[in-house]
C-alpha cells in the first residue's frame, strides 16, 4: 500500500509539472474579445428572455442609463448601478501551435508586437502573404469576402475611426493579421504603428478553456464575486 500511494503522488506531482509546462491560466483584462472572452465588465439576465447582457467596462456609463437586451429590446436595470464583475480566467494552450500553423478566425495567446512581454488575446484573420481589407463590416482578402464561422457571425469589422472606411494591409510571409471580437474597443492589428502584421515567432498558444468564470452578487448590500460553473466552456 505504501508503495502504492507513492507511485500516486509521483504521478500527480508529474502531471502537475507537466501541466505547468504545457499550459498556463491567464486573466482576462480588457473587454477587446467580448463576447467570447469577458473582462472586466458590468451584466445583467433581461427579466423578459432571460438573456444575458455583457457590457466591458471600457463601455462608457452614463448615470441613470438602462440599456436595451440586445436580443429582445426589453429594458434593462440601469447599468451604473450594476457591480462590476471580473474578467474571465483562461488556460492557454503552448503545445498545439508547434505543430501547425495559426488557421483563419482561431483565436490565439500573442505578445504584442510593440511590448512583447504582454500577453494579448485575438483573433487571426488574415494568413502570411495575404492583403486583407475591411470594408461594410467584412474581411476582404486578396479582394474576396472571407465567410465568417458562425461564432463571429454577427461581428462587424469595420476600420478605426480616422482612417478610410476601407484600407488594406499587404502582410509579409511570417505575418499574420489579427483582430478583437469587440472592434470598438480593440488594440489589434488596425492601430498598431510598427506594422498591422503579428510575426508568427509572437503567437506562443491556442487559448483553449475559460476554466474559473465568475459573476457578481450581493451579499447585505455589498458585492460578492463567486463563480459561475455555468459559463465554463471552450473558447472558439
Amino acid at each position: 500500500m505504501r508503495k502504492f500511494a507513492d507511485t500516486l503522488v509521483c504521478l500527480a506531482l508529474a502531471l502537475i509539472i507537466v501541466g505547468a509546462w504545457l499550459t498556463a491560466p491567464f486573466a482576462v483584462v480588457s473587454g477587446s474579445m467580448t463576447p467570447t472572452l469577458l473582462g472586466p465588465h458590468r451584466a445583467f439576465d433581461c427579466e423578459r428572455c432571460r438573456k444575458r447582457n455583457v457590457f466591458a467596462v471600457e463601455v462608457p456609463v452614463i448615470t441613470g442609463f438602462r440599456p436595451a437586451c440586445k436580443a429582445c429590446g426589453a429594458t434593462g436595470p440601469q447599468l451604473d448601478l450594476i457591480h462590476v464583475a471580473p474578467g474571465d480566467r483562461m488556460l492557454v494552450d503552448y503545445t498545439t501551435l508547434l505543430f501547425r500553423e495559426p488557421r483563419r478566425w482561431e483565436v490565439v495567446a500573442l505578445r504584442l508586437p510593440e511590448t512583447a512581454s504582454r500577453i494579448a488575446v485575438k483573433r487571426v484573420v488574415g494568413l502570411p502573404g495575404e492583403t486583407v481589407e475591411l470594408r461594410d463590416g467584412e474581411v476582404y482578402i486578396d479582394g474576396k469576402v472571407a465567410p465568417k464561422p458562425s461564432t463571429v457571425a454577427d461581428i462587424r469589422y469595420d476600420n478605426v475611426p480616422g482612417f478610410p472606411a476601407s484600407a488594406q494591409w499587404k502582410l509579409a510571409a511570417d505575418e499574420y493579421f489579427v483582430l478583437g471580437d469587440n472592434p470598438s474597443i480593440s488594440d489589434d492589428s488596425r492601430y498598431w504603428k510598427f506594422g498591422a502584421g503579428v510575426p508568427s515567432q509572437l503567437v506562443v498558444g491556442k487559448p483553449l478553456i475559460v476554466h474559473f468564470p465568475s459573476r457578481t452578487t450581493s451579499w447585505y448590500g455589498r458585492p460578492v464575486h463567486v463563480p459561475d460553473l455555468a459559463a465554463i466552456r471552450y473558447i472558439r
